[in-house]
């Protein structure tokens, strides 16, 4: 992969990144951006072969993101870059079309065999991701919900609860998914309704048991 753009709103990420894969993939060309409006602007204007992208980063806090990049450059491979619970997340993103997901506690030997996975297959998964995927697979969508209630939820309203369990408000988690109050109220409402939980706390709970137990 010979040209390849990292995007996180943290520059000692960026550059600790791009020294590991520097180190890995010689002649590679890396470019960064700090928010997803930089990652719209570098990919309208440049071909890349890779893309490592954090979630968590300025206009880019929901899963639609990964079609939205893919739309301006459709032959684009997406490496999810995050700090959020793979076990939760990571199967949503690749069927959202991110060719793979990677944690940021993982080590950059793992990175780098990530990388590796993408140019050779076109996709990668980490172990127990792909065995969240056979289950899927394999299982009917009851008896995973049983399982999970998590997968209840819809990407949108997972989308809120994450900012929810973050501890954003209503207005904040408006502003950060570009949604009006209104509607994130009603997000918030269908989430407890489907999670069986009346409050946040309850929420917090709900999804530290099943990032522990999945």
């Amino acid at each position: 992969m010979n040209n390849i753009l990292i995007a996180d709103d943290h520059s000692i990420v960026r550059f600790g990144t791009a020294v590991a894969i520097n180190e890995s993939f010689k002649n590679t060309e890396i470019t960064h951006a700090s928010t997803i409006k930089e990652v719209y602007s570098h990919i309208n204007f440049k071909r890349f072969d890779l893309l490592l992208l954090d979630i968590n980063m300025p206009g880019g806090n929901n899963i639609n993101v990964i079609k939205e990049v893919l739309t301006l450059q459709p032959d684009l491979k997406i490496l999810v870059f995050s700090s959020y619970d793979e076990n939760i997340y990571a199967l949503r993103y690749i069927e959202a079309g991110a060719a793979g997901y990677l944690n940021k506690n993982t080590s950059m030997e793992e990175l780098s065999n990530a990388i590796n996975m993408i140019q050779e297959r076109g996709k990668y998964m980490s172990p127990a991701v792909r065995d969240l995927y056979i289950q899927k697979l394999t299982s009917t969508k009851s008896s995973i919900d049983k399982v999970n209630p998590l997968n209840k939820l819809s990407n949108r309203e997972m989308d809120v609860a994450k900012h929810l369990i973050e501890g954003h408000g209503i207005l904040e988690v408006s502003n950060l998914l570009d949604l009006s109050s209104s509607t994130v109220s009603t997000y918030k409402s269908r989430i407890f309704e489907k999670l069986g939980v009346s409050n946040i706390p309850d929420l917090i709970e709900l999804f530290k048991l099943h990032a522990q137990n999945t």
